[in-house]
């Protein structure tokens, strides 16, 4: 056992290491790798006043083509356009050692986000006692040139994709082992890990609900921190409440960003699906004339469903489930469509290199080449989400199973169930939030942790394949030892 211990760790100290070399080298090595600016930059800037600078280019306009390897720290604060979260930290700190008028590399800002998710994710898995499983994951995660190329961005993802990361981890860690040395540093990183997604986006402060619900479920079954659970709980219900407290003023006038997803969803989504339009729109309790809305997204020059059909503001996405029993068309083609769009699992319509950086051309070689994405982009996408969708489906299962046996199964199966139930969860909300919560736009970007959610299913499925082929070998020495102690 502990020769199988020793081994187990130095794995995992393989992988760590691993880990940090790849972000070294994404970081480091000459070349700049990001997203460009689609315009969502000023959310994040106009509440720091650092802003991604291109030389003539407008500050708060979008610039889509190409990356800026560059932030102009003017300390330009507008409140009207600025959304508060928890991505708003890194910024922050960086802004403590500039001066007004300074242009730096955004590289230093990277370096802070990608600091902090290595420190705190390391500390966990160093001080557990299963290295193994967390280390792997880490792996995953930051190997993925998609999520990395977050990094160097100002969009809010890539605190998304670590606040989860984190959570995943610490949870982990906790259901694993009933061990009282360390887990209250992990949870203490939990405890970060959950205020970090929940403030991050709207979008994600669900998903840190619907994770924290497992968790704090087996938490309270299976460890002896039974308090714990109750304040992981309420940290994730607050923090939803508390992001839309801090960012009232975004969703509540009519050219919000509520609006504008609103008018995605219903009348460039769902309704263009329905058999019977007019009915559909008396389902979702909107009058006939917003027929004419049908079909045009928000984005669209001759989008005026604001003036046609001024309801479309009041009208719950609660309605929708309605629709959808009585129109099942409306539920499943959208979903079709969406995971067309979000194939790639990257926004493509971004550029992620600066024209003419040849260095940055061949960094980015090596970075898709050893992605596990570029296995997948490689599967037949038809019988890639067939797969995911079998996934998904059996996640339903086992959580069920985590739900009403809470006890029965061993630490480590348990722990394996943990991860393919939360994997499958995060798969389907990221499918379902995000088509479901502002049409076909940006699916790759809105759909962020889908790949992660993946990854932990196939993570689960491997370990548990392990688990059970370890008890069939423990079964077979036995029943040898057995039958020569008889002879």
């Amino acid at each position: 056992m502990v020769s199988s211990l020793k081994n187990r760790n130095l794995i995992s100290g393989f992988f760590l290491t691993l880990t940090a070399f790849y972000c070294l080298f994404f970081l480091y090595k000459p070349g700049f790798i990001g997203y460009a600016n689609n315009y969502d930059f000023v959310r994040h800037s106009s509440c720091i006043g650092l802003w991604s600078y291109i030389p003539g280019h407008p500050k708060k306009s979008g610039h889509a083509s190409s990356p800026s390897a560059q932030l102009l720290y003017d300390g330009d604060i507008s409140k009207d356009y600025c959304l508060r979260s928890s991505d708003n930290v890194s910024s922050y700190i960086l802004t403590r050692f500039l001066s007004v008028g300074d242009i730096v590399s955004f590289i230093n800002l990277s370096s802070i986000k990608l600091f902090f998710l290595l420190a705190l994710s390391f500390l966990a898995i160093l001080t557990s006692t299963a290295r193994l499983v967390p280390s792997i994951f880490l792996f995953s995660i930051l190997s993925e040139g998609i999520y990395l190329a977050y990094a160097n961005t100002l969009y809010g993802e890539f605190s998304v994709i670590s606040a989860f990361t984190l959570i995943i981890i610490c949870s982990y860690n906790l259901i694993h082992k009933n061990n009282r040395k360390y887990s209250t540093l992990q949870i203490a990183i939990l405890i970060i890990g959950i205020i970090w997604l929940g403030l991050s986006k709207q979008q994600w402060s669900y998903l840190t609900l619907l994770l924290l619900c497992i968790t704090s479920w087996l938490v309270y079954h299976r460890t002896l921190f039974k308090k714990s659970a109750f304040i992981f709980l309420f940290l994730s219900l607050a923090s939803i409440f508390t992001f839309q407290f801090m960012n009232k003023h975004n969703f509540d006038n009519e050219k919000s960003i509520s609006s504008a997803n609103k008018i995605n969803t219903f009348f460039f989504a769902v309704l263009p699906e329905a058999t019977d339009k007019i009915q559909a729109l008396k389902v979702l309790g909107l009058p006939e004339h917003c027929n004419v809305d049908i079909g045009i997204s928000w984005y669209h020059p001759e989008q005026n469903a604001l003036n046609n059909c001024p309801e479309i503001q009041k009208v719950s996405r609660a309605r929708l489930l309605k629709l959808f029993i009585q129109d099942s068309a409306t539920f499943f083609i959208p979903i079709k469509k969406f995971t067309e769009e979000m194939r790639l699992f990257y926004p493509d319509y971004l550029g992620v290199t600066i024209p003419g950086d040849t260095n940055a051309l061949k960094k980015l070689n090596y970075v898709t080449r050893f992605s596990l994405s570029n296995i997948i982009f490689k599967i037949e996408s038809s019988v890639f989400f067939t797969i995911v969708f079998i996934l998904f489906i059996a996640s339903i299962a086992t959580g069920l199973f985590l739900l009403f046996v809470p006890k029965k199964p061993s630490l480590d199966l348990t722990s394996n169930l943990y991860l393919f139930t939360t994997g499958g969860i995060t798969v389907g909300y990221s499918i379902l939030s995000s088509v479901f919560g502002d049409g076909y736009f940006e699916a790759a970007k809105h759909s962020v942790l889908f790949l992660g959610g993946v990854y932990l299913q196939l993570i689960a499925v491997l370990f548990t394949i392990i688990l059970y082929i370890k008890k069939i070998i423990k079964y077979k020495n036995k029943t040898n030892k057995n039958l020569i102690n008889t002879n």
